[in-house]
């Protein structure tokens, strides 16, 4: 999408979620590799650190990448912690990764992509009563 086809709100709108979206993704690669020591804790549980990091991407993901699909940008998001969680395996003397570690990714995309996804159902449904 080009700057020109966007009206300059909506291409602020767009600029501001992608680049939060690049911080982001930047902090959480250099969190799953860096030692554990050198991460802040925000949460008391870190599975709930988990969840919101990823409910924040995937909302900045979907307003920064308005072209792109939703199931595309879950897919996407969903590889990208699958893959971060078997690098975080495979670093000596790191936190290990289990499965709720990635149950706490999956549930941040899909906790954020869901009303997204149920709106635009029901934006369907009434132009189809409608039309």
């Amino acid at each position: 999408m080009t700057r020109g086809k966007l009206s300059p709100l909506l291409w602020l709108w767009t600029t501001g979620a992608l680049a939060g979206l690049v911080w982001g993704i930047g902090a959480v690669v250099v969190a799953s590799i860096a030692p554990p020591q050198y991460i802040p804790r925000v949460f008391f549980s870190y599975h709930l650190e988990h969840f919101a990091i990823f409910y924040l991407i995937a909302i900045l993901a979907a307003a920064g990448l308005p072209t792109i699909r939703l199931h595309q940008v879950a897919c996407v998001l969903v590889l990208m912690a699958f893959v971060l969680a078997t690098v975080r395996l495979t670093i000596p003397r790191h936190r290990l990764s289990d499965a709720e570690d990635l149950a706490a990714d999956v549930a941040g995309i899909a906790a954020a992509l869901a009303p997204m996804v149920l709106g635009r159902l029901r934006y369907i449904a009434a132009q189809a009563r409608t039309g």
